[in-house]
């Protein structure tokens, strides 16, 4: 089986991989795509130690660890990795179980074809920010951003391919879903652009990105993932809960099931992942509801009342 997940940041984020309900069912006949930022070759220089420990984990873990890259990584160091032929594409291999999907390859994994485009602008710093001064090498790569060969070359063999593969994995949205998760405040770009475009002429069964730290299905077709881990073809709302890994973030708007007929909307105040005393097997959320008196305590909700989280955060 193939399973999504994603932005890791190195070992930031990794827990979501660690031991639990989820991740001791998946098997050495399985693989596991990070949808970006994984993060774990990162120093300019060498491998570290830290990053030695942690791809040596991965290596080490009953399935294989796919990622295609995202903004935070070290571009001169991961080009620089072994290129190998791997199920119809090319990878760098960084370890024979952790590779990493080259931008505009097309998989055959278990039957499914597979686009694979990272890639995303650093919005955190710099040219993107703003900051037209920032040193190459001090948090961001102009690599980050795909050439126009790049993107050229996923335009061919998607042609090959008669536009239509089953699958595709990137960083980062289109800019129409962009711009409405995250209301302007991340301009367009060649890669959003370039995403824009293959929404319009490309068709598949569903798009996973990562880069904007939620679990949404934007529409039936295209989900945004962070905390959870997903088989492949099946939308955010459909995942299996994480024990331990709450779903939902402080301030996110969500909607919440109260009753049959009772669905209101709030902003969450405060994660409980564990629940109230650490003694529940699902994550609680304070709940502040629109409408409600502001001085008013928030109003404590299971994870499994939560619809979705609303796109009006």
């Amino acid at each position: 089986m193939i399973y999504v997940t994603g932005d890791i940041h190195g070992s930031i984020d990794i827990r979501k991989l660690l031991e639990n309900n989820v991740t001791k069912k998946i098997t050495a006949n399985d693989y596991v795509i990070i949808c970006g930022d994984f993060g774990l070759v990162w120093n300019w220089k060498k491998e570290v130690r830290n990053e030695k420990k942690w791809l040596n984990w991965l290596n080490d873990r009953p399935w294989t660890t796919l990622f295609v890259d995202g903004n935070h990584e070290c571009f001169p160091r991961l080009y620089s990795y072994p290129v190998k032929e791997w199920k119809g594409g090319k990878v760098h291999e960084i370890r024979p179980k952790v590779l990493h999907l080259m931008r505009g390859e097309i998989f055959e994994i278990e039957g499914n074809s597979i686009f694979a485009m990272g890639g995303a602008a650093s919005h955190d710093r710099g040219p993107a920010k703003g900051d037209t001064d920032a040193v190459i090498g001090t948090g961001w790569w102009p690599e980050e951003i795909a050439t126009t060969e790049e993107l050229d070359y996923g335009l061919d063999n998607l042609e090959a391919r008669g536009n239509k593969v089953d699958y595709i994995i990137t960083h980062c949205l289109p800019t129409f879903y962009q711009e409405f998760i995250k209301k302007g405040e991340f301009p367009p770009d060649q890669m959003s652009e370039f995403f824009e475009y293959l929404n319009k002429t490309v068709e598949y069964k569903h798009w996973y990105s990562g880069h904007y730290h939620c679990n949404v299905d934007i529409t039936d077709k295209i989900s945004v993932v962070f905390s959870r881990i997903i088989p492949i073809g099946a939308a955010v709302r459909d995942s299996e809960l994480i024990i331990g890994i709450p779903k939902y973030r402080r301030n996110d708007t969500v909607l919440v099931k109260l009753g049959e007929d009772n669905i209101r909307m709030g902003i969450v105040l405060k994660v409980e992942a564990y629940g109230p005393f650490m003694k529940h097997d699902e994550p609680y959320y304070e709940v502040h509801f629109y409408g409600d008196e502001i001085e008013k305590h928030g109003t404590m909700v299971k994870e499994t009342m939560i619809i979705e989280k609303s796109m009006m955060d």
